[in-house]
Order: C-alpha cells, then structure tokens, then sequence
C-alpha cells in the first residue's frame, strides 16, 4: 500500500514520527521465488504488520518493484495482498479469510515468477495475479517485515496511541529460489529451497536491522532496538518514544462498550488475562446484576450477560482487569460509556453519500452506530450528469471506492437484499473486478458492472434469503481487478436497500436459563464441541442449521441437567460452508455461526 506515500508525501514530512516501529530485510536482494513467514500479526486499529518482498534500489535506479502480504490490525476478517509496479500502480486486492489472522500463527507466503505472482495461506492457493504487470516485476526484491502506524484512517483504521505497545510474532521465514522444472518445494516442484531461518538468534549474514528509517505518512519510525528475538521468536514491536523493545509497562483500557438484549460486549486495547476478565465482579453496572462475562477468542473483546435487557445507566464501572504481561498491569478504576444501537429490519443507504430522500447517510463502522463502512473514500460525480435505466440518479452519482467491507446491525432473520451500483468512473469491460461474500459465503464473484450494463448505469444485484443470526449483517469486498489510480479504485458501492424476510424466533422477556460459550474450534474441519452451562434442569434441544435455514441435524434432545456439559456435532457427510448452531431453551432460541472447512 505504500503507493499511497508519493500521494501525500510532503504533508508526510511535516508530521513527526511520535513512535517507535521496527523492521527487518535481507542483505541481499532475490529475483523470483517462493516465499512465506508464518507470524501472528498484532492487532488493533491503526497498525500493520507486514510480510513482503521490495526493490529498494527503485526510482533513482530501477522501476518500483513491491509484492506484499500486508496484515491490518483493523480487521478480523481481512488480509491484504498488493503488487506494486513503476508509477507506484497498485493492484491490490483485500482478502476476505474465514478466521482471525490476530488469534494464532499462520504461514502466509507468494509465489513470484516470470508469469504469475500466486499468494497462499496454510500451504493452499487463494488468489493469483497474471498480466502485463507482472511482466514488470523482473527486478530483485529484498525479503522484509516490519510493523507500522500510518497515517491513512481510511486505509487502517483511525489511529489510539492507548494500543500501544503492539508486538508482531514471527516464528520462521524461508526462501526458495525459481528453478522450473528443478525443483522440491512450491507449485510444480519448480522451486527449490534455499534457506529457512527460525528465528532462533539474529544471523548477521542474512539479516539487517532498519534503524533511523521512516518515510511520508509512517508516523514511526524504525529503530534496530525494536526488532527482538525471544523464545524463538523474531518480534517486532511498536512503541511510544520512551519504552522501546518488548516492554510493556502500559494498563490496559476499556475501548468501548456495546449493549444488546441481555449481553455487553467490551474492547479492551490489548489483550487480557482470563481470570480477571471473567469474574463478574469486576464489572459494575447500576440496579443490574450480571451473571457470567466471556473473554472471546482474540483476548480483547469480553462478552457480559445480564439478567435484564433493560437498564437505564448510560455507563458502567470496570476495575481489576489485567493484562497478559508478566507481571500484568491492572486497570484500577475506569468509566465506560455503554452504546446502544438498536438492531433494525430494514435499511435504505445511500453509501458514499448524505441522506437522500428515504435513503439514509453513509457512515464509518463503528461500536456506536447501526450500520457503516469499513475503508474506502467518497466520490460524487456532477449531477448534470444522467443516470442510465433509473429515476433515483442520486443515489447513484455518489459512491463507495476502495470499500473493504460493510456491516449492519439487523434483527436475527432473512433478508433479502438490493446491492446498487453504477460505475461513473471507468469506461471499458474488464476495468475493475470484484468479489463480494456476505456472512461468510461468497455471493457474488467477479462482478464487472461495465461488463454488465456499461458507463454510469444503474445496475442492482438482487440477493435473497441472506441468513443473519448473529444480530450483524457482515459484507466483504475482495478486488480481482482493482483499477486504476487511488481515488476512484478497487471495489465500490452506491446505495443499499435491506428488507427483512424471515425472522428469527429470539425475542425473550425471560432471564437466560443457560450460558452458551462460543462453540470450538470455529472454522473446524470435522468435529465441533459446543460447551453448555445449565443454571437449572431444563428441556433444551440443539439443531444445526445450514445457510439455506434447513435443520440438518439436531445434536440434543431432552433434558438437561444443571452443570457444565460438553456436546460435540460431527459433520459427516456435510459440505463446507457455514453453519448455524441453534440452542432452544424454553421460548429463548441461541444463536452461533460457525464455518465447516473441509
């Protein structure tokens, strides 16, 4: 994404480097290859943790040459893949990926040859670039990682120094070298492996260290004291100006609050202890009594369940809650201001633009809102200009570019859903490309609205029956095609309309009977255990349900005793895709999406 830095590379220089990052490249550069690093990216908005390959002598010497694997801590869903060619022409495509890259380590890596440039997660393919620019990327690369604030809110997130530190975790990086036809390793056997380092201490010989480096729009900059090597480990740290290295002295803060139905969910600004996180009585909340607190899965978001959805203080108290450092740091005391968006049944949006007769305005995504977008920058073309095969050119002219992702805070149901587009920016097919998957399952793949309908004109994509379960309509974009330039690139939304179909039966006047923990692992490959916590003897019973709202299994019938109890769905002749887990107790159903990979 660095082609965004010659954009605004004069505003970059007037701003300070506050903090500290880190990076680390090879002595010597490569031409073509198989590369990968399996690391855990650090999480949080505003931060970037990277994996890539760069021609350092560019501009003065040579054409820009970069391919990169870049991991945004924004996004739980969404991983980053870009090439780079002379001008700084980025062809980029962000990712949708069925987990949280933030939670464990994973292997990312490319493949770069004379004719494609192939990127993989966990040792299998999923997106391959072919074309007249990767004819462009013949000249050698340095192997790199570094971590990084920039200063783009629309590319990584609006940034809050409370994050830091950040830490990235990189357990191994390997080269192979492009020997076709020769080789033991990659796609063909047509690469052969040249080293492995596993990070066990620093190799001088391979490795150096970036030190008082930076550039426009990074506000660290890179020192030798933040590249780290621990337990086998390489770590790459972010920091403020005064703590450097893998230092963390920092209390952890309460982010955000959110309310819905019985529950509160919490972001804290780093990970947190499990013990302090769970024990209810670390959290006040007035004339309320909560029952359990979950910490999910990316150690920063706690779940609270009450016994009442209805409460009237606007904030809660939340105390005692450590980090994950040794020793931890506590929070002592601190006030969280509680959100309570109210989930709708319908939406009418014009994204990219203010609110248009019926239509709403559009918005970022955040914990306060019921809908909005994440990533992306506004255009609005002239409004002589006329809109093809439509009366509401309005909602057309503006636009959504360069969207990543888009999310919506519904009622548990079915809806059915109106996806509007017109492209004002590109004239011939083929221009721009992209996916689009909601709720997991890609829906629509290769859209190509010039293709479809040609230059500004209205073109709709019906889409029935989306299952929402879990109170939040989740829409990702992924380039195949990205465009042209910055402004007017990438995937792009004009207006959306959202109607419910077919409720969900969760609506329940009742305290909860049982505590429902989110089944694991989640995606699973075969078997799923889905944990229960009875408070009495109760009659429940326990269905699986695919996308299409069909029971095509129910795991548990009857009477369930009080206590802690252990179900496990074997998928057997299921196909991959996404699944619902429905717990009925009484008129309460529950709800938990979950993904079968196979």
């Amino acid at each position: 994404m660095r082609y965004i830095i010659l954009i605004n590379f004069l505003v970059g220089l007037c701003q300070a480097q506050l903090y500290r990052g880190a990076e680390l490249r090879t002595l010597e550069p490569v031409l073509y290859g198989k590369f990968e690093a399996r690391y855990k990216p650090a999480q949080g908005d505003g931060v970037l943790s990277s994996f890539f390959t760069y021609n350092d002598s560019c501009c003065s010497e040579t054409p820009w040459n970069e391919i990169d694997i870049e991991l945004l801590g924004r996004y739980d869903h969404v991983i980053d893949f870009n090439t780079i060619t002379w001008g700084q022409s980025s062809h980029i495509r962000q990712h949708y990926i069925p987990f949280n890259p933030h939670v464990d380590f994973h292997t990312y890596g490319f493949e770069w040859t004379p004719d494609y440039v192939a990127w993989f997660i966990d040792g299998e393919e999923v997106y391959r670039q072919t074309g007249g620019h990767i004819d462009e990327m013949h000249y050698s690369q340095k192997i790199m990682m570094n971590i990084w604030n920039p200063v783009y809110d629309d590319w990584v997130g609006i940034w809050d120094e409370r994050v830091l530190p950040r830490f990235a975790f990189y357990d191994h990086v390997s080269y192979a070298s492009y020997t076709p036809g020769e080789g033991n390793v990659g796609t063909d056997s047509n690469f052969t492996l040249a080293w492995q380092d596993d990070f066990d201490s620093f190799d001088s010989t391979r490795w150096e260290k970036s030190d008082d480096h930076t550039w426009g729009g990074n506000q660290s900059l890179f020192i030798e004291e933040n590249v780290v090597y621990q337990d086998g480990y390489m770590i790459l740290c972010l920091t403020n100006l005064s703590e450097t290295g893998l230092v963390d002295n920092t209390i952890p803060s309460a982010l955000w609050a959110r309310h819905h139905g019985y529950s509160i969910d919490m972001r804290f600004s780093e990970e947190i202890g499990l013990s302090s996180s769970e024990d209810i009585n670390n959290y006040s909340l007035a004339n309320t009594t909560i029952n359990s607190a979950e910490l999910l899965e990316d150690r920063r978001s706690v779940t609270l369940t009450m016994d009442s959805e209805q409460f009237d203080a606007a904030n809660m108290g939340v105390f005692n809650i450590e980090d994950d450092n040794v020793p931890p740091n506590s929070i002592d005391w601190q006030i969280v201001w509680i959100d309570s968006p109210e989930p709708m049944s319908y939406a009418l949006i014009n994204v990219g633009g203010d609110s248009m007769s019926i239509y709403s305005t559009d918005q970022v995504w955040s914990s306060s809102v019921q809908y909005g977008h994440e990533g992306g920058n506004y255009q609005v073309i002239d409004e002589s200009i006329d809109i093809v095969g439509t009366t509401n050119d309005d909602i057309y002219r503006s636009s959504l570019n360069r969207v990543a992702g888009y999310k919506v805070r519904l009622v548990p149901g079915f809806y059915n859903l109106n996806l509007m587009f017109s492209d004002n920016h590109y004239s011939q097919p083929g221009d721009r490309k992209f996916d689009i998957t909601i709720e997991d399952s890609l829906w629509v793949n290769d859209l190509d609205v010039i293709g479809e309908v040609g230059h500004t004109t209205a073109h709709n994509v019906l889409l029935d029956r989306v299952l929402v379960a879990d109170g939040t309509l989740d829409i990702y974009f992924s380039a195949e095609v990205y465009g042209t330039g910055y402004s007017h690139a990438g995937p792009f939304l004009n207006g959306m309309e959202i109607g419910l179909d077919e409720p969900l039966s969760v609506v329940s006047n009742t305290p909860m009977q049982f505590n429902f923990k989110a089944p694991y692992p989640n995606p699973f490959n075969n078997k799923i255990t889905i944990p229960i916590e009875m408070i009495n003897d109760t009659q429940v019973r326990v269905d699986v349900i695919d996308a299409a709202g069909r029971v095509v299994d129910t795991i548990f019938d009857g009477m369930m005793s009080t206590g802690s109890h252990q179900l496990e769905w074997n998928s057997k002749s299921q196909a991959s895709g996404m699944y619902i887990i429905r717990t009925t107790v009484g008129k309460v159903n529950h709800y938990e999406k979950t993904i079968l990979l196979k």
